[in-house]
């Protein structure tokens, strides 16, 4: 009786100390692995570096851009395109441009929409926030000695950026026409434009007429330096045409310039050529150009790269 009693009060126990409704299971919240301490140090690497900035003014427009230095791999990326390109001026050209638009920190900024003195600037900017100071080499033609240097990106950068000039109007009579012709610095993508067509015609040429090409291309590209021309009548100046060309692709320039009366483009002391010439292309040849001699005190008068490609090829 007894035992009944105690196993009736224990089984009472039991039952009170039972939940009424089932036990609900609790989820157990999964943790994000945490990234590794390494790949920590890498992003705060990467973003410190893209931090580092330095603003270069667009002279022609008077806006500053900041750009970033030249990373480790992006300059490996280069030499790799400079190799596998055989230095072709077209596909390095468009390298630096790509490279350009990496490096600079606002958005949307896009290098092909300034001018070539821009661009030429921006690379020089660059070459000295890197510390890209190359060792120039060349043979004096006078004395056989090679000359060897290191460039001093500073100074011509100094030098290079009291070059610029702003737009000027020429006008040139022949006959019964008058020609007046905008020059200026053209844009980068016409320049691009330029430099791919040029490429697409002559690259299977042979030797001579690729050399013969190249003196050709100077002039073509010099020429790019005329934003616009009009053509009007001596005795009826209202009597005229303009033709836009700084927007105008590769094809449609050369078929414009094309037009014009061979002295009035290529005349020595007249032409618009040599105008083009004595106003933008001289000053910036002599910022380019090699030192003298060394040894026997030559004035050089070859440049430390070509004018089409400098810094961009």
């Amino acid at each position: 009786m007894t035992k009944n009693l105690v196993n009736e009060e224990l089984n009472k126990e039991v039952s009170s100390a039972r939940p009424s409704e089932p036990l609900k299971t609790i989820p157990v919240e999964k943790t994000k692995k945490k990234p590794t301490s390494a790949s920590n140090i890498v992003n705060a690497f990467r973003q410190k570096m893209a931090n580092a900035t330095t603003p270069i003014e667009m002279q022609s427009i008077g806006k500053t851009v900041e750009f970033r230095e030249i990373s480790t791999s992006e300059q490996k990326e280069m030499s790799k395109i400079a190799m596998q390109s055989n230095s072709r001026s077209d596909l390095m050209y468009c390298a630096m441009l790509n490279l350009i638009n990496k490096l600079a920190t606002e958005k949307g900024f896009d290098i092909r929409n300034y001018t070539e003195f821009e661009r030429i600037l921006v690379t020089l900017n660059l070459q000295q926030m890197n510390k890209l100071n190359p060792e120039i080499k060349y043979t004096c033609p006078k004395c056989g000695r090679e000359n060897a240097y290191t460039l001093d990106t500073a100074k011509m950068l100094r030098e290079f950026s009291k070059t610029y000039r702003p737009d000027k109007a020429f006008e040139i009579e022949s006959g019964i026409r008058k020609f007046t012709f905008t020059t200026g610095w053209p844009k980068v993508a016409s320049v691009e434009d330029f430099f791919k067509n040029y490429y697409r015609k002559y690259d299977n040429s042979g030797k001579a007429i690729k050399e013969s090409m190249d003196n050709l291309s100077q002039i073509e590209y010099i020429t790019m330096f005329v934003k616009s021309v009009t053509v009007s009548d001596v005795d009826d100046p209202e009597d005229s045409m303009t033709a836009d060309v700084e927007d105008m692709t590769y094809g449609e320039r050369v078929q414009i310039v094309d037009c014009l009366p061979q002295s009035v483009m290529f005349d020595d002391s007249t032409g618009v050529v040599s105008k083009i010439i004595a106003e933008y292309v001289e000053p910036m040849n002599k910022v380019f150009k090699h030192r003298d001699c060394a040894y026997c005190g030559a004035e050089q008068e070859g440049q430390v790269a070509n004018l089409t490609d400098f810094l961009g090829g």
